[in-house]
């Protein structure tokens, strides 16, 4: 794991950003996941890089669940915030974290988001050509949330070659103002 604080100042919330498949290589140190954390703690945010290598998705959502109510406690912020990529995505919408205040998803894999709805504001950043969660077929999955945002990331696919900097980007600026 990887803690990423702000310079100089306590925290304003707490955020956990959670890493692609761990069995396809999916780690703390995929660039979007440093990215956003760095971002993140550039934003007045405590960020945790963390790794799940489990890529069983209820084991992996009841340790997030445990680290996320780590990091609070830790940095005394009643503030928190989710953020996941591809198969991070999946898990990152499942979690249930009391208190938290927001989630976004990046590039989550449609087949793993028939789940109910989820009640907090989400943000999910969806790849204009994503091979596993298409824009269409992501608005459908998350059309019963009742404050979820679908925005299309034009000129990348899955993997988001070309695109790390604008999603996180977009992601951070939205989590701080929401």
């Amino acid at each position: 794991h990887d803690l990423h604080l702000p310079n100089g100042s306590a925290p304003t919330a707490a955020a956990t950003v959670l890493h692609p498949h761990p069995g396809m290589g999916g780690d703390r140190h995929h660039p979007l996941v440093v990215a956003l954390a760095e971002g993140l703690a550039a934003a007045g945010v405590a960020a945790l890089r963390l790794d799940l290598p489990d890529p069983d998705v209820t084991r992996s959502t009841a340790a997030l669940v445990a680290a996320m109510e780590d990091l609070a406690a830790t940095h005394g912020t009643d503030r928190r915030l989710l953020v996941g990529y591809s198969w991070g995505a999946a898990v990152t919408a499942r979690a249930e974290v009391p208190g938290l205040s927001a989630r976004v998803l990046v590039a989550p894999p449609v087949t793993m988001l028939d789940l109910e709805a989820r009640p907090e504001p989400t943000l999910v950043l969806v790849p204009a050509h994503d091979q596993y969660g298409p824009p269409e077929a992501v608005m459908e999955a998350v059309a019963t949330w009742p404050d979820a945002t679908v925005e299309v990331v034009e000129g990348c696919d899955h993997f988001l070659a070309g695109a790390v900097d604008r999603i996180a980007t977009r992601a951070v600026a939205w989590l701080v103002t929401t």
